[in-house]
């Protein structure tokens, strides 16, 4: 029930009856019909017709004046029935109700006033009505009340539905009454409800409507069915159906009807009350004719094939060998039956029948269409009768065959392609309908065809399988793909074309190539400086080497090696100063001018003239030709040829800038041998002089492998590193 409004009281009650919508009026072809009672005496209901010809959207306000109340209870409310809560009922009060209906701005109309105690409007009950149609009659029947009270009726055809109720009064205490010449054909709507009395303080109300078929004229549906083995061919059969009108039904037939009926006997007919039925059948085909049935007649019936049971455990095995235009049927019972039943066919519509009663194992069919699928069943009974036949045989043995096969006649009847990737795609196909495979199928063959390039591929899977992963496909590529079925007799037709495109990349590879390549740029932002920056080392040590440091020099090591005392002067000190780095910026070396390439620093086993040198080379690490001076000291006891001889020999010049070590050992030796001894060697002239015979001459090379040749000092120093020369 929907409600509009909530629930309000009018304030002023003088002018209650008369100031509802004052233009609003009560016509006479809107009767209302309002009807209120309480329901347990917890609500009141009210209900009344519709105003006629008004829309569908017309609000009815329903008001209620009590006796003695000053305020009126209103409320509107889109529906044609109201129930009022108990909280807003005076249940011992008289009061006056009527409906008004608002159907436009205009137009207004109210019903006719109705006068009652809520506490006394309970409702007159109507138990058990019951009606049916014979022919031109209905029959209305209901229950005695406990009360005697007089009822009258209404009636109308169902059809059309704006027909007019026709009112039909009925005799005192009368339980029945009979409506007479009515038309045989239509169905009818009737309505019972008591007539008032003074003495009665009951509100008499129109039961529900109750319709009244001329017949039943709905067939059943069948609702639930299911079909169990319950022995080694012999299954049980188990529907359940419905009917709409079964209220008017008397009872049900069901037909049973065997497939094929070559005794030409009517179907057996059972009669059951109930909406179910179980019967157990052999394997053969079935039909049930259910309808249902009461006094104006029999309704439509409703046809119900049993299904194909398909079972692996039968008594025995059939086998069926075409012979040219027969087929020769061959089996092996387990035990003698009375009589075996032969059922062959195409279908339920074309089967037929054979009873054999000898004991022989084969039957020879012929006549038979070639490409057509047969099912072929053996039954057998201990009763050779038609009529016993449902009851008591049971299914020996199903097979079906060709007489002669086919290839298929038509392809799969849809093909779809789905999850299509980067090498693959999924080929989904239905099956080719029995009656198209002209055969046994065997499988069904795929091809797909690369229209690039023209090339075809096929595949080849069994006749169950209607879904297929194709793989090694090329990706960004074209397809054609049709399917056909197989059968012994060869491949058939093949279904139409269905193309699609591989993709160029598979889900996420893209995705992953953009991660890729973004890392990739990322880690070269991260390590190009790196790079780069051991590139320019790199470089830079290649075009511009540094100069190698003497002290690593082989030559030292060498020099270090034969001559074991070689480490204990200070003659490294006195030509280089000691550095923590190899670089070319911590190395020192005496320079001279151009006029003298070589400086000779003749030997001197006193410490101390070589400590004065030491001290007077490190002060001048710029280096002149005064850097030394003890270095070379012509004694003037010297005579001019020895003089010009050792000035000679220091101003050799080398051959290059540059040189090596060999050159350099040959130059000392030489600048050695022809030195005079005491320019050699002054310190040690007294020496010398005393062993005239013999003359020590020790040559100091320089620890690099390759110097300037401006740079290179011959320097003596201690015994330990003399190599001794005989001078002649």
């Amino acid at each position: 029930m929907k409600i509009s409004q909530l629930p309000y009281f009018k304030p002023d009650s003088s002018n209650c009856l008369e100031s509802d919508l004052p233009f609003c009026k009560q016509v006479p072809d809107w009767h209302g019909e309002l009807t209120c009672y309480t329901e347990r005496k917890i609500s009141l209901f009210c209900s009344w017709l519709p105003v006629p010809c008004a829309p569908k959207t017309t609000n009815y306000t329903i008001i209620l004046k009590w006796d003695k109340i000053s305020r009126c209870f209103e409320r509107t409310t889109a529906s044609t029935s109201i129930t009022i809560e108990r909280k807003f009922l005076y249940m011992n009060r008289a009061v006056i109700i009527w409906v008004s209906a608002n159907y436009s701005h205009e137009n207004s109309v109210k019903t006719k006033n109705i006068s009652i105690i809520p506490s006394k409007a309970e409702k007159c009950a109507i138990h058990s009505i019951s009606a049916h149609q014979l022919s031109n009659r209905l029959i209305i029947k209901w229950d005695a009340p406990k009360k005697s009270m007089q009822y009258e009726l209404q009636y109308k055809e169902a059809r059309p539905t704006s027909s007019q109720w026709i009112l039909v009064p009925t005799a005192n205490n009368a339980v029945n009454v009979t409506v007479y010449d009515l038309n045989s054909t239509s169905s009818y709507v009737i309505q019972l409800r008591c007539r008032p009395r003074e003495d009665h303080h009951c509100v008499c109300v129109w039961s529900k409507e109750i319709l009244v078929p001329h017949k039943l004229i709905d067939k059943p549906t069948i609702s639930a069915n299911e079909t169990i083995e319950i022995s080694p061919g012999r299954i049980n059969v188990f529907l359940q159906w419905q009917i709409t009108q079964s209220r008017n039904v008397i009872g049900y037939y069901v037909n049973i009807e065997r497939i094929p009926n070559s005794c030409n006997d009517r179907p057996e007919r059972i009669s059951i009350t109930e909406r179910r039925v179980h019967l157990n059948l052999s394997m053969a085909y079935y039909r049930f004719n259910i309808s249902a049935y009461n006094e104006a007649g029999e309704s439509p019936q409703i046809t119900y094939f049993v299904p194909d049971f398909t079972t692996t455990v039968l008594p025995g095995q059939i086998t069926a060998i075409p012979q040219g235009n027969n087929t020769v049927v061959t089996w092996t019972p387990e035990y003698i039956p009375k009589c075996f039943v032969v059922d062959w066919g195409t279908g339920k519509e074309d089967m037929h029948m054979k009873i054999i009663t000898t004991p022989m194992g084969n039957f020879t069919l012929d006549h038979l269409q070639p490409y057509k699928l047969y099912k072929i069943l053996v039954h057998a009974s201990d009763i050779c009768e038609c009529e016993s036949f449902t009851r008591h045989e049971r299914t020996f043995g199903v097979t079906h065959f060709y007489s002669v096969q086919g290839v298929p006649r038509t392809g799969p009847a849809t093909v779809k392609i789905s999850n299509i990737m980067k090498h693959s795609a999924i080929v989904k196909w239905t099956e080719v309908p029995a009656e198209d495979c002209l055969g046994f199928l065997q499988g069904y063959r795929i091809n797909y065809t690369d229209t690039m390039k023209n090339q075809s591929l096929a595949v080849a899977v069994n006749s169950s399988t209607t879904c297929y992963l194709l793989t090694g496909l090329k990706e960004k590529t074209t397809y054609t793909v049709q399917i056909s079925g197989v059968t012994t007799a060869g491949e058939g037709a093949q279904s139409r074309s269905q193309f699609f495109t591989t993709l160029k990349y598979d889900k996420g590879e893209f995705e992953g190539i953009v991660a890729a390549l973004c890392l990739g740029i990322i880690s070269t932002m991260f390590f190009l400086p790196i790079i780069c920056s051991l590139v320019l080392r790199r470089s830079r040590k290649l075009c511009w080497p540094t100069l190698p440091s003497p002290r690593d020099s082989s030559a030292i090591q060498d020099v270090a090696r034969f001559i074991p005392g070689a480490n204990q002067g200070p003659t490294s000190r006195l030509l280089f100063q000691t550095q923590t780095d190899n670089d070319t910026t911590s190395l020192h070396v005496i320079e001279e001018d151009s006029k003298a390439s070589l400086k000779l620093q003749p030997f001197s086993e006193d410490t101390e003239d070589n400590s004065e040198c030491d001290a007077g080379q490190s002060e001048s690490a710029g280096g002149s030709l005064d850097t030394c001076p003890s270095l070379l000291k012509i004694p003037e006891k010297a005579t001019a040829t020895e003089k010009e001889r050792v000035n000679s020999n220091m101003r050799a010049p080398l051959l290059s800038d540059y040189t090596s070590m060999e050159f350099s050992q040959k130059a000392m030796l030489s600048l050695a041998l022809n030195l005079p001894p005491w320019a050699a060697h002054p310190h040690m002239e007294g020496k010398l002089n005393n062993r005239p015979g013999k003359v020590e001459q020790h040559t100091l090379f320089t620890p690099q492998d390759y110097v300037k040749q401006s740079q290179v000092v011959f320097m003596p120093t201690g015994p330990t590193l003399m190599e001794e020369t005989s001078l002649s």
